[in-house]
């Protein structure tokens, strides 16, 4: 999926080498929610170390999971970015037995590093937004075409 096609709801993960693209994921509820950075047969992008990076889709936002060796800084709401090591000690961040891990909400972004690696993980830039169809809505659009 193109990342301006993407849904609001959608996260992009945008991978690159030193100035040169290497990838960009679009993670979302209808198609693929999980990408995976390392070096392990199950890692979705492949990154020469033995640092380790996991990002799931959640309808609130996005968690992510990190080994040591993945340095970086978030962004919440268009504030100051704050490091790893500053969340950590906010309260934001929690440290895990395989590393740390975090949530972000709508609007965050995060850039992390893994050696020459960086990559930009926001919330896709979607220009149609998602409609919140429910039953209801969807009987009286079948009335309305039924009527005409």
């Amino acid at each position: 999926m193109k990342t301006l096609a993407a849904p609001d709801s959608a996260w992009e993960a945008r991978l690159r080498w030193g100035s040169r693209r290497l990838t960009a994921e679009i993670l979302d509820g209808r198609g693929r929610t999980t990408l995976s950075l390392g070096d392990g047969p199950e890692d979705d992008v492949a990154i020469g170390s033995a640092a380790r990076a996991h990002f799931t889709w959640v309808p609130e936002g996005l968690e992510v999971r990190f080994s040591p060796g993945v340095e970086g800084e978030v962004s919440r709401r268009g504030d100051r970015p704050q490091t790893f090591s500053e969340l950590l000690q906010r309260g934001e961040a929690k440290e895990t037995a395989t590393g740390f891990e975090l949530r972000l909400g709508h609007q965050d972004v995060l850039t992390l590093r893994i050696g020459t690696l960086i990559g930009e993980i926001r919330q896709a830039r979607g220009r149609f937004p998602r409609l919140p169809l429910d039953a209801r809505a969807l009987v009286f659009i079948a009335l309305a075409l039924l009527a005409v």
